[in-house]
């Protein structure tokens, strides 16, 4: 697969790729630059760089090749994107070129089932008139698929048996199930179908909600070889292309709620299916957008399930903010009994997280309660913002006990939230791993000699000895430029040929890929030259021998016997001498 996919990546042009995706690009020098793709950019901060074959926005950090580029724009798995790619550059692929059998089965039986939901749909009078009284309108049913599942007890099944589909592989996809005596019937019987796509369109369960009385309400489609509901937002295949141009998502609790709110122009919406929001969800939304608004009933689930939903966005740093429904509406009831700009209303008069957790302890809670000012001074500790925590604290210092003058309210306040954030600093619940390498700070922690060096192994002309002296991790003095070298030596046995983008993917590490390709982005040929290059490998080896002579004096050992070190001194045995002395 590695051949395949350096062919692959040989053969994707990055900058059609780009400008194919809807991005205007302009040429500045020997690079482009456009608006990001990836974040709300309102100057060019988005860089293409031929030369290395990747991008990177130096406003929000995403960077890579053209397989990061088509995984992150479109949602796709790394094997998904090679396919894709490969499809794109008239290559057949020998390892991953077409689905699974079983996979082509699948695809058949969830389309089939849709076609028999929607035929059904159309012969039932009941499932019409209850779309009807829903003020379901015949376009809204085609859109969204909508079909019925009759209450028969093995209507499907006959059917995807008819087609010469296995049964068998159908039970996989919770299409159908077997009774003890081996005979298959129907997993949906008298529901109302949604159709379920992932964010690709591609149909991979269904929801099922009863027309009448009974219980469960609903019944949705439990993971399958094509399914895993922690990791799919209904409705995101529709919302996607406004999620991405808006960056902004609507998160609701059912299929009707997301129907609803595309009707009223809330095109960002979606929901999780039959399931809390998962970490997966929270992730998927991360990718597409920086700010979700949480619109949840209000009842103590609605606020229960809110509460986790914010939780679980704000840990993958998203912006978040909550809009719950009025007493006893969802979208779905106050698109038909208020109108679409009720909806729109609802969405815009949003919460922070901290108004709403204060909104919720005054709903149950005085302030004459001592309960209530110690919930209030924690919820307050973790404001994102000080405007918002001074905000507050100028409201409840009013009605703060013990003391009528409000200044000094303020300060008793202030002063306890301030306490709050010192404890928990000091007692975290949980310690998150420091990350090494940040991709923003990569090329600024190089020094200016390592940054000649590595310059020069890009380059065509200087690249046998700026391969040579990178290959010499002894010399550098930063972290990044030690762990470069280390990275070229795996990497790199022989000087590498031709341009970066054929080979720079081979360094292992993304950051160091990317750091590399920072170089790149300011590199200019004429600034490289024998005597630059000679003069940074000689600054490399006094800073080296500085290092060395202050760690030898901290070790305790005479001077004298320093320098006789230094001047016997062995060659690094990696570098001929005849290349050693060009310089």
């Amino acid at each position: 697969m590695t051949d395949e996919r350096e062919e692959v990546r040989s053969r994707i042009d990055i900058v059609n790729l780009v400008s194919q995706d809807g991005i205007r690009l302009k040429k500045v020098g020997k690079n482009y630059t456009g608006l990001c793709p990836f974040h709300a950019d309102k100057r060019p901060s988005f860089y293409v760089m031929p030369d290395s074959g990747r991008y990177k926005c130096f406003s929000c950090g995403e960077a890579g090749d053209v397989f990061t580029f088509v995984m992150k724009r479109r949602s796709l798995d790394f094997p998904e994107a090679l396919r894709l790619l490969a499809k794109e550059a008239g290559i057949t692929l020998a390892s991953r070129g077409a689905p699974a059998p079983n996979r082509q089965i699948h695809e058949t039986a969830m389309e089939e089932a849709l076609a028999f939901f929607r035929e059904q749909f159309g012969r039932s009078s009941q499932a019409q008139e209850y779309c009807a009284r829903r003020d379901i309108d015949a376009e809204t049913l085609d859109r969204w698929e909508i079909g019925y599942a009759p209450d028969v007890g093995e209507a499907l099944a006959a059917h995807l048996k008819r087609k010469g589909l296995p049964l068998v592989e159908c039970k996989a996809l919770f299409l159908i199930d077997q009774d003890p005596s081996g005979g298959y019937f129907d997993k949906f019987r008298g529901r109302l179908m949604f159709p379920i796509r992932d964010e690709r369109g591609q149909l991979v369960a269904f929801g099922g909600r009863l027309l009448g009385d009974g219980h469960p309400k609903y019944i949705n489609s439990s993971d399958t070889p094509l399914y895993r509901k922690s990791r799919v937002l209904y409705g995101l295949n529709r919302a996607r292309e406004r999620v991405m141009k808006e960056r902004k998502a609507v998160l609701v609790e059912g299929y009707l709620d997301v129907i609803a709110c595309h009707r009223a122009d809330v095109g960002g919406a979606v929901a999780s299916l039959g399931t809390s929001l998962s970490d997966e969800h929270a992730k998927l939304l991360k990718r597409w957008c920086d700010e979700v608004a949480v619109l949840y009933d209000s009842d103590a689930a609605g606020q229960k399930a809110a509460q986790r939903a914010v939780e679980m966005l704000e840990a993958e740093g998203v912006r978040v903010r909550v809009a719950l429904m009025p007493p006893g509406d969802d979208p779905d009831t106050l698109l038909r009994t208020a109108g679409p700009e009720a909806v729109r209303k609802a969405v815009d008069a949003g919460l922070t997280p901290t108004a709403y957790r204060m909104q919720a302890v005054e709903k149950r809670l005085g302030p004459e309660q001592e309960e209530f000012w110690s919930e209030a001074v924690s919820i307050l500790a973790d404001a994102r913002t000080e405007p918002e925590v001074l905000s507050h604290v100028d409201r409840l210092s009013a009605v703060f006990p013990g003391t009528r003058d409000l200044s000094d309210a303020k300060r008793i306040l202030l002063r306890q939230v301030a306490k709050a954030r010192k404890s928990r600093r000091e007692h975290p619940e949980d310690e998150r791993p420091q990350v090494v390498f940040e991709h923003k700070t990569l090329r600024g922690s190089l020094a200016t000699h390592e940054i000649v060096v590595f310059s020069a192994f890009l380059s065509e002309s200087f690249r046998r000895f700026g391969w040579l002296y990178a290959r010499a991790p002894q010399l550098f003095e930063t972290g990044i430029g030690q762990a470069l070298s280390q990275a070229i030596i795996a990497a790199f046995p022989e000087p590498p040929v031709g341009s970066p983008a054929t080979w720079i993917h081979r360094i292992e590490d993304e950051s160091l890929r990317q750091a590399l390709s920072d170089l790149l982005l300011d590199f200019r040929a004429e600034n490289i030259s024998e005597t630059v290059l000679a003069d940074a490998v000689t600054g490399l080896k006094n800073r080296k021998d500085e290092r060395d002579l202050q760690e030898q004096k901290r070790s305790g050992v005479d001077r004298n016997e320093i320098f006789k070190r230094l001047k016997d001194r062995k060659p690094d045995p990696r570098i001929k001498k005849e290349d050693d002395d060009f310089f």
